[in-house]
């Protein structure tokens, strides 16, 4: 029988250790996973309704800090009044010059993308609003040149929503190809989706070499991470009102009777019915959902054209952005006042 009374203690703890190791606060379903692995609460989905509302009484009572929980299933707009800035005193002439050097030291006309060389541009889509912090943080932890696009598209996308991405990969040059990687569910609809999206892409994308690869989660990654995957009856009576079920486990039971892997796995657990959401790879393997993440981008990305092509030519830029700042720099002192004597 769950404690209620001591899940928000232990609810704290595992917060600030992925908040610790991802760098983001954990949704509600990252730390509703937490706490079922550990034994803290069951993996059900009456226990996670009732640590929503054990949590907001505790963020209301203010045993649970506001900052390591994140909702991100609701958009939040500010600044809808508007504001016009104006200044109230006259900058003296120091402050100009001190202005005008901060700019010379900021001026920029030129770009050059680490991307720009390469063979392929990678655009990233996850099925969850929830998790695009989360996976916007890890991009920027694992890999620093960054990718092409990333998108939330909240299950089935509308088409307006994949229109709108169409157009951006639309926009990608022509000798480069559009590599799309999603991040979404193991379950019917999760498993479903990419069909969905690459039939959509198929008109919307005006160019036909590009690449759709489903990234996480995946079957291989179930066994090789031993992630929580037999849900509960009344997880397992929602899957069954999905038109998408039958197809789904047979699928399953396909890969079973030709991968010893998967017929172990059906076996540990007694069920065809394999379930994995994607926040339970991030909040119960922070590091591997990075490297995932890493290995997948880096697949795409020619190192050796980067060191060979591009950085020389960043270096380049960088040694002649230094000449055109002290240029600017020395022009900035001819225009200065002379010192009274």
């Amino acid at each position: 029988m769950v404690r209620w009374a001591e899940v928000v203690g232990k609810a704290l703890e595992e917060a600030e250790k992925h908040l610790k190791a991802i760098g983001e606060p954990p949704t509600l379903r990252e730390l509703y996973y937490r706490l079922a692995s550990i034994g803290v609460i069951p993996l059900t989905r009456s226990a996670y309704k009732t640590l929503s509302d054990v949590l907001a009484n505790a963020r209301l009572e203010g045993r649970f800090p506001w900052h390591l929980l994140k909702d991100e299933s609701r958009k939040h707009y500010t600044w809808l009044e508007p504001r016009t800035y104006y200044p109230d005193k006259p900058l003296s002439e120091d402050g100009v010059l001190k202005a005008v050097n901060e700019y010379i030291e900021r001026y920029s006309d030129i770009s050059i993308n680490p991307w720009e060389d390469q063979k392929c541009r990678v655009i990233i889509t996850i099925e969850k609003d929830s998790l695009f912090d989360t996976v916007e943080t890890v991009i920027r932890r694992v890999f620093p040149h960054g990718v092409y696009y990333l998108c939330s598209l909240k299950g089935y996308s509308s088409l307006t929503a994949l229109y709108n991405l169409a157009q951006e990969i639309n926009l990608i040059p022509r000798h480069q190809i559009p590599v799309i990687l999603h991040i979404g569910d193991f379950d019917p609809s999760g498993e479903d989706i990419p069909r969905d999206l690459r039939e959509k892409f198929d008109k919307l994308i005006t160019r036909k070499d590009y690449i759709f690869e489903k990234i996480a989660v995946t079957l291989d990654q179930i066994i090789e991470l031993d992630l929580p995957c037999a849900p509960k009856e009344e997880e397992k009576a929602k899957m069954r009102r999905d038109s998408r079920h039958k197809g789904y486990v047979n699928r399953i039971k396909e890969l079973a009777d030709v991968d010893a892997r998967v017929k172990a796995l059906v076996g540990k657990h007694g069920t065809y019915e394999i379930r994995v959401e994607v926040e339970a790879l991030t909040a119960l393997k922070p590091r591997e959902f990075e490297e995932i993440v890493k290995k997948h981008i880096e697949k795409y990305f020619d190192y050796e054209v980067y060191e060979r092509v591009t950085k020389p030519k960043i270096e380049e830029m960088r040694r002649k952005a230094e000449e055109v700042k002290k240029a600017s720099l020395e022009a900035l002192k001819r225009l200065s006042p002379k010192p009274q004597g």
